[in-house]
């Protein structure tokens, strides 16, 4: 345990939100799966289509929580990629896993980096709590009982 949290993130699936895909397969790997999107170089007043980023992501876990590998698939410029484009790679990279259980799973705090971008669930020191990086999507804190806010 760091001096702010634990050394185990329970996550709570909610169907049809940002843990949807999140579960176990059938050889006992743990899975969460989601799309996001980053700003590499910040965001400008220019075209925000145009500077922003789209990736579909599934983090791969043992069953102690420790990460043991990311898949991802980068779906393009938001400008250059039509709507759905990434939730479409996100369960073609899903259905790769094989046999699934949807459920609610305990992972370590990680990061790993992505085309010089940091992806993962970070800890924030400044603000106490597990950020799921790029673009802060969601973020994991006190009392640690799998509940996140955005």
């Amino acid at each position: 345990m760091s001096n702010w949290h634990p050394e185990l993130i329970p996550i709570t699936r909610e169907e049809d939100y940002y843990t949807h895909y999140l579960g176990e397969t059938e050889n006992g790997i743990l899975f969460f799966g989601y799309d996001t999107f980053v700003f590499p170089n910040g965001f400008s007043s220019g075209n925000w289509e145009d500077e922003r980023l789209e990736y579909a992501l599934v983090y791969l876990f043992d069953k102690k929580g420790n990460p043991i590998e990311t898949k991802y698939k980068y779906a393009g410029k938001t400008s250059e990629i039509q709507p759905g484009k990434t939730n479409q790679l996100l369960e073609e990279l899903i259905a790769e896993l094989g046999k699934l259980e949807f459920k609610d799973i305990e992972v370590k705090p990680f990061k790993t980096e992505i085309d010089g971008i940091d992806f993962g669930l970070i800890p924030n020191d400044e603000i106490q709590m597990i950020e799921l990086q790029p673009s802060s999507t969601i973020a994991f804190s006190e009392p640690w009982d799998g509940e996140y806010y955005t």
